[in-house]
């Protein structure tokens, strides 16, 4: 008697458990394409003070071969911000051009391309 007993809650347990398994992974969102990482996407240390864009550009690219492209040569001359802390090379390109009429316009896992966006 004590063993059906047992059997008896042990599947009414094992039920539960399974139902709310089930339900737990029907109600879970799916999960979206994985986004493709770059040489872009590797963090570094950063230390830079306020300079032209040129110079920015050259120090977070350096020897990673993330290339940041600027078809535009009047941009050479733009000011941008200083950039200090870690940071993965986009998020420190983000942070120099922060305040600029300049604007990461194309991105690819390797490439980020600058261009000067108009002010409304």
């Amino acid at each position: 008697m004590l063993s059906i007993r047992f059997t008896s809650c042990l599947a009414v347990v094992v039920y539960v458990l399974a139902s709310s398994l089930a339900h737990a992974q029907s109600t879970t969102p799916p999960v979206k394409a994985r986004i493709q990482l770059g040489r872009c996407d590797q963090q570094v240390v950063y230390n830079l003070p306020a300079q032209r864009f040129d110079q920015t550009a050259q120090a977070i690219a350096r020897a990673t071969g993330c290339f940041i492209r600027y078809p535009d040569k009047s941009l050479v001359n733009v000011p941008v911000q200083p950039v200090r802390g870690r940071l993965t090379r986009r998020q420190a390109l983000r942070v120099a051009l922060r305040g600029s009429a300049l604007r990461i316009v194309r991105e690819t896992p390797n490439l980020m391309e600058v261009a000067r966006v108009p002010v409304p």
